[in-house]
């Protein structure tokens, strides 16, 4: 994996790098391709290739959680007993709102959980760390933009249709819901820039060729350093796959290095800039993604009040 395929992947999982739901589920590969200055049979050979190895499992559709009620946090904390992880993250697997659990190298595991309500991911994080034997946690809000536009019974559809397959062609997605494909392609776009889709990743770091998979935490000392983030990002350059600078009081970077050496380097590099009072990095062993929690979030969307069971004059708009 060399330079090219990070910056493809960054590409589709965020146009900006800067949230999550700044990402185009339509996204297009000839638009990725000249934004990156290669020929479109570049990036469709090299997303291919990704996949092929392991690296790459595919992507997923991801809906606000804001539509059904809910945030996003991810919780850092160490497994008492080493010898007992892989018993610990069968059992937080089975812990509800949990999507994510990443493998951290050493005793440390992540989990990225979706919650309603403060009194919830306390109760959560508490039977977590039961669960880890752990005795402290760090815990870090994601948020997400309010969702700017009301769902119809036909975007519902839609989205469903997609969730597993992003980029299942526009006649394809009209065919299978008796749809036209100038609505469907209509409606995709109202959604995505009414901030109600993103698009999820899944990656398997242990298929990864020649780099390594690390993500850094960064607090700041004061929220007007917010704008730190963006000189994190300048300084990981093309190693950089993501980066989550939506929240003012920390940011979370996920990119790829070439030898464990240079992850010291970077968290020392980080410490040592004006505005951050505290940080760590990790080195991302796996990653155990847990897609019933988007299923469920759909379910769930059904019965909201931002649901309209018809298609009406206001819900198209």
């Amino acid at each position: 994996m060399d330079s090219l395929d990070t910056r493809i992947i960054r590409e589709m999982l965020e146009s900006k790098a800067t949230s999550p739901v700044d990402s185009n589920v339509r996204r297009s590969l000839s638009s990725i391709a000249r934004k990156l200055r290669v020929d479109e049979n570049t990036v469709k050979n090299r997303i291919e290739r990704l996949r092929r190895s392991g690296f790459l499992r595919g992507w997923w559709v991801g809906i606000n959680p804001s539509l059904v009620g809910q945030k996003l946090a991810q919780i850092w904390f160490d497994v008492k007993n080493s010898s007992e992880k892989q018993e610990v993250i069968k059992k937080v697997s089975l812990t509800s709102g949990v999507a994510v659990i990443k493998n951290l190298f050493g005793s440390s595991l992540c989990v990225a959980l979706y919650y309603e309500g403060e009194q919830t991911l306390k109760k959560t994080t508490e039977l977590i760390s039961s669960i880890a034997g752990s005795s402290s946690t760090t815990c870090v809000y994601e948020p997400f933009p309010n969702c700017r536009v009301t769902l119809s019974s036909d975007d519902l559809k839609i989205i469903t249709s997609l969730q597993k397959d992003p980029l299942k062609p526009y006649t394809d997605v009209a065919k299978e819901l008796g749809l036209s494909t100038k609505t469907v392609r209509r409606r995709i776009v109202r959604l995505t820039e009414g901030d109600a889709l993103y698009l999820v990743a899944e990656l398997d770091p242990k298929f990864l060729s020649g780099g390594i998979v690390c993500g850094l935490l960064i607090f700041h000392s004061d929220p007007k350093h917010f704008t730190l983030g963006k000189e994190i990002i300048s300084y990981l350059g093309d190693q950089l796959m993501f980066a989550n600078l939506d929240d003012p009081h920390h940011g979370y970077f996920a990119f790829i290095i070439t030898n464990i050496a240079m992850a010291q380097q970077i968290l020392n590099w980080a410490l040592a800039q004006e505005g951050v009072s505290n940080g760590r990095i990790d080195i991302v062993q796996e990653v155990i993604s847990l897609y019933g929690v988007y299923e469920e979030q759909l379910e769930k969307l059904q019965h909201s009040s931002t649901f309209v069971p018809h298609t009406g004059t206001h819900a198209a708009r």
